[in-house]
């Protein structure tokens, strides 16, 4: 095989200025070592890479949800949401006036007739933590059980269960509770515990010591001061009421 040395070296199509021998497996096109990526055989280009992913058909699980491949992009939105929130709480406002202003207070709502014009602390108080052993452990739990079901659920569906929980978790304690501060994640987290454990149920998995562990932190919560067993309780009766939901709605979904 001859070389024809007037002829102009090939060149990456992304970058022209870039000379490469190397060609894709798949469009043949020259690809630099910026633009390579390893196949199955050979080497594939960014574009046809991008191209295969995007013309890949969902998977539907045994739920009937469309899975969520890769990065549970939500749960760790959620824990870098939390630890800025922790952050900014103790090193910028301060901790008693970050509680006083994000935490859920039901005793003052009760004063004023209701939560008034700081319904925002519905929500604020998920992102409340009171030490950072509090912090520390919802955020492990959250990820441990957040990884795990994110992907099944798909990542809105698991958006939705998390909101759906924290707010459940938050109508408890203004409902139950008659005075403290209440915050954290662990309302939301309980709610996700709750869903994950009717997955288990649905799919005829062994949810005993899912359940177990779960029951035993929320009898903790009503012996152990300081701890929102209110916030618990809403935040898992909301989150498997919800799981519930989805799961009936997508048998009536599906013919």
């Amino acid at each position: 095989m001859t070389q024809d040395p007037g002829a102009a070296a090939p060149t990456c199509p992304r970058h022209p200025d870039r000379v490469s021998y190397v060609r894709c497996q798949r469009c043949g096109r020259p690809a630099c070592p910026e633009c390579q990526r390893p196949a199955a055989v050979g080497i594939q280009c960014v574009d046809c890479v991008r191209e295969a992913r995007a013309n890949v058909r969902p998977t539907v699980n045994r739920l009937g949800f469309t899975s969520a491949h890769g990065t549970p992009y939500v749960t760790v939105s959620l824990v870098i949401a939390n630890v800025a929130a922790f952050v900014y709480g103790y090193m910028v406002l301060g901790k008693q006036l970050w509680w006083a202003r994000w935490a859920l207070l039901p005793a003052a709502g009760e004063a004023t007739g209701g939560i008034g014009d700081e319904w925002y602390r519905w929500i604020s108080s998920g992102f409340v933590h009171f030490s950072i052993w509090h912090i520390a452990m919802n955020m492990l739990v959250l990820w441990q059980f957040g990884s795990q079901l994110e992907p099944i659920l798909g990542r809105l569906r698991f958006g939705l269960l998390y909101g759906a929980s924290l707010v459940g978790s938050s109508a408890a304690v203004e409902l139950l509770a008659d005075g403290g501060a209440h915050g954290g994640a662990s309302g939301a987290i309980f709610g996700i515990i709750a869903a994950y454990a009717v997955v288990l149920l649905k799919l005829r998995l062994d949810y005993r010591a899912l359940v177990t562990t779960a029951g035993l932190w929320l009898v903790l919560g009503f012996v152990i001061p300081g701890i929102s067993w209110q916030g618990h309780l809403g935040g898992a009766v909301v989150g498997a009421l919800t799981m519930l939901a989805m799961l009936r709605w997508v048998d009536r979904r599906t013919p």
